[in-house]
């Protein structure tokens, strides 16, 4: 009779045990199912180099920025230098050839495609060689340049050599980065929206807006604003104000080389 009894205590022990590792473990379910994600928003401000309006403000931002910066301006080095220190991740904004435009806005050695292979890999070691925290690269205008796979491969050599990861600023829905990126295994992203296609302040703020639905949408976004007279002041102030706001919807700022990470372990 004793182990009769003491067996029935094991049992009702034993279910008693089950059921609370039960109710534990759906307690542990449904807290991790309600679990917010993380959503990026990486900005990547174009246009430093020539000391443009709003790179002051820019670099004052509280959040990773990532600075963008031209090769062979007055600048450069400066604007590259003043970046870093201030925190910003930067990148090599590279400039190339559009279907339309002067080539005066390329400024000095741009990315053409008449060129021969090794003069465009030499124009591109040599603006890195000037902007030494250069972690990465994106295009300046390009909708030519980049539909040509043997610019970009020849571009995107560079990268592969360096450990680089390359932003297309997505300039042409012709665009073949991607494709040449792919096929030498170099990292590669793409732009979401540009941010100041107008220099109105609640456009701008509009831009960040959408900005934000998308890394809701898929996890993270890339914006690109700019320094000097397509953005400057303006951009800055737009952001300013949308960082809380875009902070209380669940949305991390980071830099570009996190969506990079993000965006390539998702491929």
């Amino acid at each position: 009779m004793w182990i009769v009894i003491n067996k029935n205590k094991l049992i009702v022990f034993i279910i008693s045990a089950i059921t609370i590792i039960c109710i534990l473990s759906i307690g542990i379910f449904a807290n991790a199912a309600h679990t917010p994600k993380t959503h990026y928003i990486a900005i990547i401000i174009d246009d430093f180099g020539n000391n443009g309006d709003g790179t002051k403000e820019m670099l004052e931002l509280s959040i990773p920025l990532t600075a963008a910066v031209m090769p062979n301006l007055p600048y450069t080095e400066h604007d590259a230098n003043m970046a870093h220190d201030a925190g910003l991740e930067v990148i090599m904004h590279t400039p190339m050839q559009p279907i339309n435009g002067k080539p005066s806005w390329l400024g000095p050695k741009g990315i053409t495609t008449d060129l021969p292979d090794d003069e465009i890999k030499a124009r591109i070691n040599e603006g890195l060689e000037q902007i030494k925290w250069a972690i990465g690269m994106n295009n300046h205008m390009g909708s030519k340049a980049t539909q040509d796979k043997r610019v970009m491969k020849s571009v995107l050599e560079i990268a592969k050599q360096r450990n680089m990861f390359f932003v297309d600023s997505k300039v042409t829905a012709n665009s073949v980065i991607d494709e040449v990126a792919s096929s030498l295994n170099v990292p590669c992203v793409s732009r979401d929206i540009f941010l100041d296609n107008s220099k109105n302040q609640h456009d701008i703020q509009k831009q960040l807006e959408k900005l934000g639905n998308i890394a809701v949408e898929k996890g993270y976004a890339i914006g690109i604003g700019h320094v000097g007279p397509e953005g400057g002041v303006v951009t800055a102030k737009a952001i300013r104000t949308e960082i809380p706001l875009l902070e209380k919807r669940g949305i991390q700022f980071t830099y570009i080389s996190k969506v990079v990470d993000i965006a390539m372990s998702k491929k």
